[in-house]
């Protein structure tokens, strides 16, 4: 059947605009080459394997990079990532060895123009040769085999083309699109019953993000795992991971030590007789009580310094491991502050000279499913301490949103660590671990300065997003932030007091400003859902309304929330309950403010919104 004019057209203009969609748009990238014809090798493979690919050519530093990019594209690159995780399990992937995949934007490369061919001459007649004598038979030529060998990947991590374009100045793009508040879920089916009572309890989590999360990377390892929520009226809410439902307990144990083979340690059996109350009782509560979880908030106050946000956006995230600690602190409003917050002594040792550093961040985290820990220090300085490097080095190179890191990993007493500088911003990394191999260290950190910055956790758009924006009518100069999951010591060395068992678990942030020539900090106890938070305060203000009201000690509102104003020889503070929070705002008794300047940087907070 003959095509028509506007069929080639339309197919035309259909290509056309895929290959210019493809310059704005992101990909996944598979693998980078140094040579092309590797790359066009491994598109070829792909094809076979079902998935659509292009080659893509980037330079860096001068040099060529042969970048293979899958054909999916996405216009946000929050989309793109999600896809990267998703195509890792893909079956491809283990069949052509790949692994290390980022996110980047990239073109595909132009069609080579084919050769005119030039029109055969014309025949000139010419006489009759005399036939030539018979050529000796040839041995016949031993053909390719139908797979070539290929080089293997280079390393060459996004550098130019992963960041987030920055927003126009007009409409400042958001971080993170905050959803609607998220209810709680009953238990969806008794997966355990009286005749097969015994599993294995993997983890235990105060937040159901972090549960949900986990729970779908073991199913992903092959376990059959499943959640179950509980309640007590001890510690409140628990999001449970289980595996298994057996009938005797030594199956359950058989089951545990397939988890420690795993690299799953710390598991322990569980029996449904002793947690069917508090099953029932989760069930019982979120079918009578509206319970909400904030995602929290998009953008960053305007009251963080431009230094300070930097560090921000550029800390190299892991949604699989949840922040247990994280200090920042900005050096230059600390060293011209009259009175200054204590800083713990591990980031001043971390910063050596002081005068030259900017803004620092110390932060370490945590994978609970794998009981691993890494720890983070992140800078901006005039200055770069010099690394005290031992053994084998090799050199590597991460992008950030603003240009890249050149470092170097090496290891140290068995532990990895990576250091990086980014000489032109200024900023310099230091990244490490002792619970990780070589290969595992890599991969972590790849995916870490893909996700990249602390808005990747609620937690932190829950307490750090939450500060204050500037005001002229309230002048107050961000100092430091510290957030910390709170222990599980915490209850016990406070006699096990009724409001601070269901705190363990959860977090607490403080944020240091000064104001007035003074000190005013901002502590956030975020118990993750409303019901906590309300059922904690209530203890508070029970226990203040046994007390004579006077002028120091009296009830008072924030924005028609429930808090408390109170002065004793260690502070002046004024508290009150909201959402999931419950918020304290001190300041020494002897200092210039009076109980409207707190109610009313209480009332600034950007919870409101």
């Amino acid at each position: 059947m003959k095509k028509s004019f506007k069929f080639f057209l339309s197919i035309f203009l259909l290509n056309l605009f895929m290959i210019a969609a493809s310059a704005d748009a992101y990909h996944v990238c598979v693998a980078s080459y140094k040579q092309l014809k590797n790359a066009d090798e491994m598109v070829a493979r792909l094809e076979k394997q079902s998935m659509a690919a292009f080659v893509s050519e980037s330079k860096i530093k001068g040099e060529s990079y042969y970048r293979v990019l899958l054909s999916k594209e996405f216009k946000k690159i929050e989309d793109a990532r999600k896809y990267r995780d998703e195509v890792k399990d893909y079956s491809f992937v283990k069949e052509l060895k790949l692994k290390g995949f980022w996110v980047c934007k990239g073109e595909r490369l132009p069609a080579k123009a084919k050769p005119v061919e030039k029109p055969a001459p014309k025949p000139v007649a010419k006489p009759a040769p005399k036939p030539a004598p018979k050529p000796e038979p040839k041995p016949e030529p031993i053909p390719e085999p139908a797979v070539k060998n290929i080089e293997p990947p280079v390393e060459e991590p996004p550098v130019e083309e992963a960041p987030v374009e920055p927003p126009v100045a007009e409409e400042k793009a958001p971080v993170i699109m905050v959803e609607e508040p998220k209810i709680l879920d009953k238990n969806e089916k008794a997966v355990l019953s009286e005749k097969t009572p015994y599993s294995v309890l993997v983890r235990s989590y105060k937040f159901s993000q972090f549960a949900q999360n986990d729970n779908l990377r073991l199913r992903e390892l092959g376990f059959d795992s499943y959640l179950l929520n509980t309640f007590d009226e001890k510690s409140f809410f628990s999001f449970n991971i289980h595996a298994g439902a057996f009938a005797s307990r030594e199956e359950a144990e058989a089951l545990s030590a397939q988890f420690s083979e795993a690299g799953i340690i710390e598991t322990e059996v569980s029996d449904y007789r002793e947690i069917e109350p508090k099953i029932k009782r989760y069930d019982e509560i979120v079918s009578t009580e509206h319970i909400k979880f904030d995602d929290g908030h998009k953008e960053m106050p305007s009251s963080i310094p431009p230094l300070v946000e930097k560090l921000v956006r550029q800390f190299p995230a892991n949604k699989d491991f949840p922040i247990q600690e994280i200090f920042l602190v900005d050096f230059d409003a600390y060293r011209i502050g009259q009175k200054k917050p204590e800083l713990p002594s591990n980031i001043l040792d971390s910063t050596g000279e002081t005068d030259s550093v900017h803004t620092a961040l110390l932060a370490e985290y945590r994978d609970e499913l794998y009981r691993k820990t890494v720890s983070v220090f992140f800078a901006n300085a005039d200055t770069f301490p010099e690394d005290d490097v031992e053994g084998e080095v090799e050199n590597m190179q991460f992008g950030s949103t603003d240009g890249f890191f050149e470092c170097e990993l090496y290891e140290k007493k068995g532990e990895l660590v990576l250091f990086g500088e980014n000489v032109a911003e200024k900023m310099y990394v230091r990244i490490s671990s002792k619970d990780f191999s070589k290969e595992e260290f890599i991969n972590f950190l790849i995916d870490s300065f893909n996700d990249g910055e602390l808005s990747l956790y609620p937690q932190m758009r829950r307490s750090f997003y939450v500060l204050p924006d500037a005001t002229p009518d309230s002048p107050r100069d961000f100092i430091c932030f510290s957030y910390k999951r709170v222990a599980d010591d915490y209850a016990s060395k406070r006699g096990n007091a009724a409001w601070a068992m269901p705190i363990v678990g959860h977090s607490l942030a403080k944020s240091y400003y000064a104001e007035k020539n003074d000190l005013i900090t901002v502590g956030f106890y975020d118990l993750d859902y409303d019901f906590n938070a309300k059922s904690v305060h209530q203890h508070f203000t029970d226990a203040k309304n046994g007390t004579e009201i006077s002028e120091t000690n009296q009830p008072v509102s924030v924005k028609s929330a429930e808090g408390w104003y109170m002065v004793n020889s260690k502070q002046q503070e004024a508290s009150f309950s909201t959402k999931s929070y419950v918020i304290a705002i001190d300041v020494e008794p002897d200092a210039p403010f009076q109980k409207e300047d707190l109610l009313r940087l209480g009332e600034d907070l950007k919870i409101w919104d």
